[in-house]
């Protein structure tokens, strides 16, 4: 076989297809850092945390207002918790779309670059 064979251009070209496809694949977006996931679970721990201290500091309130000892901080605090995990929930939510929306953002032109090279063979 000569050097410079259409079979190895061509197998070059896959070659370099390949491995550019990969390199996207594995290089980091800008504006995301290896702290992006830390900043995310702090978040929501601060809200399943603060649901719990605002409930717990009102029902406290309530209790020495009105006279009713436990009941009041049992209510609040169950519905602080409760508020914190919804906002937890809310923002695993948020981050899903994101997520979902940067694959979806970043899948036409991937396979546009699949097509160029379907159709090159």
């Amino acid at each position: 076989m000569p050097p410079n064979s259409p079979e190895q251009d061509d197998l070059a070209a896959r070659i370099a297809a390949a491995q550019d496809r990969h390199r996207a694949k594995t290089e980091r977006k800008p504006g995301s850092s290896s702290g992006a996931g830390y900043g995310l679970g702090m978040k929501m721990v601060l809200d399943l945390f603060g649901g719990v201290l605002v409930g717990l500091l009102f029902g406290l309130a309530l209790d020495q207002v009105a006279g009713t000892k436990p009941w009041g901080l049992i209510v609040l605090m169950s519905l602080g918790i409760a508020a914190g995990f919804r906002m937890m929930l809310r923002t695993a939510e948020q981050q899903a779309k994101r997520n979902a929306e940067t694959k979806i953002d970043a899948s036409p032109a991937k396979t546009d670059e699949a097509n160029k090279g379907h159709e090159q063979a």
